[in-house]
Order: structure tokens, then C-alpha cells, then sequence
């Protein structure tokens, strides 16, 4: 496999992506406010620990790979304080459930949270596939549905920061990745293993929107 074909996993993972029922009712005017509260509490747990991975993954990824290093932990930096801004769009549209400080993620999230975990001890290079889906999925639906969201909902800008954030930060990131990856001169076998855990990492992503109760 090669990195071309690698990226073409990961647009099939945009469009698996944009195939959730949640977005079509979002672009049919039929989501709601507790929908929406219900989504952040599902990506709280999931984002608390992104920075944790990206960390873990670091530790492992060999010496002579030091450019890969260096992102991870720069995307770490970046990336460890994002779930305040859950907090804040949760606070901002009333929410008043239990805190998700001291709740526990939903079974499909754990396991998205596990596999991350899982491929930055087993295979640490392949945190940055996991990162290329997702920064790909962001970059292609984080500006449009935070704007959808406030027109539907009739919410604000200080209450879809999350969403709106990334869909800003994503943007570049995917072809970031992606360069730092062509430079760690990947083999054949290891573009192969990027490609599936990408595959694997969208798979369970999408449970976490799809599973409900909704």
C-alpha cells in the first residue's frame, strides 16, 4: 500500500462519516438541544484523553523517527486542554446533568479511548492515522454543522466552541500528518497497517455517534 492509498481510506471514513443519521437530522431541522448536550457528553471522556495518547505514543516511537516524535508531542500540547471547551458549551446551554468529571464514558466511547490506547503501545506511529480520520472528519464537518447547529438550535458562537474550534484547527492538521508521515519513509507493509488502523479507529468513531439512547 502507499500513501495514496492510505489517504483514500481516510476520505472513505469522511463519507462513512457523513452518512449518520444524527447529521441528516441536523440538516432536516429535527435535532435537538438535549441532542446536542448528549453528543458533547459522549466526546468529553474521548477528548480528555486524546493528549494522554498522543503522549503515550511518543514514549514509544523510535528514536530515528524523531520528526513523528516531535508531532505527537506537540499535538499533546495542543490538544490537552480542548475539553474545557465541552465544559463550556455544555455549561453555556444549561446543562445540568451530572459532571462529566466524575461520570464515565458510555461503553462505545470507552472502547474508542481503548483502541487509541491499544495502538499507542502496539503500533505508536499508528496514533497519527488515528489523528489524520479524525482531523480529516473535522476539517470537512466542524464549520458546517457548528453553523448549522446555531441556526438550527439558535445557538451562539460561545456555545459551539468545541465544534467550531476544530472545524477551524482541522484544516491543516490532516496534511500536516500526512507530511510527517511521507518523511518517515513508511514501507509498503506500513502504510497497509496505517490504513487499517485508520479503518478500525473511523469504525468505532462513528459507534459513538450512532449508539444511542437518542
Amino acid at each position: 500500500m502507499t500513501e495514496i492509498a492510505f489517504l483514500d481510506v481516510i476520505q472513505k471514513q469522511v463519507e462513512l462519516f457523513s452518512e449518520l443519521m444524527l447529521l441528516k437530522r441536523l440538516d432536516a431541522g429535527t435535532f435537538s438541544l438535549s441532542d446536542y448536550q448528549r453528543i458533547l457528553l459522549r466526546l468529553f471522556h474521548q477528548v480528555c484523553e486524546s493528549a494522554n495518547t498522543f503522549s503515550l505514543a511518543a514514549t514509544f516511537v523510535e528514536p530515528a523517527r524523531f520528526e513523528v516524535k516531535s508531532y505527537l508531542m506537540r499535538h499533546a500540547e495542543e490538544e490537552k486542554l480542548h475539553w474545557q471547551w465541552i465544559l463550556s458549551d455544555l455549561r453555556n446551554t444549561g446543562y445540568s446533568g451530572v459532571d462529566p468529571l466524575i461520570s464515565l464514558p458510555y461503553p462505545e466511547v470507552a472502547a474508542y479511548i481503548g483502541y487509541n490506547y491499544y495502538v499507542a503501545l502496539k503500533c505508536p506511529i499508528g496514533r497519527l492515522a488515528i489523528a489524520a480520520m479524525l482531523e480529516s472528519i473535522g476539517a470537512n464537518f466542524g464549520a458546517r454543522y457548528s453553523a448549522k447547529l446555531i441556526t438550527v438550535l439558535g445557538l451562539n458562537k460561545d456555545q459551539v466552541v468545541f465544534f467550531q474550534g476544530h472545524g477551524d484547527t482541522d484544516v491543516g492538521h490532516t496534511r500536516e500528518i500526512v507530511d510527517v508521515l511521507q518523511n518517515a519513509q513508511l514501507s509498503s507493509e506500513e502504510w497497509n497497517t496505517m490504513a487499517g488502523i485508520a479503518e478500525t479507529a473511523g469504525a468505532l468513531y462513528r459507534l459513538m455517534y450512532e449508539s444511542g439512547p437518542w
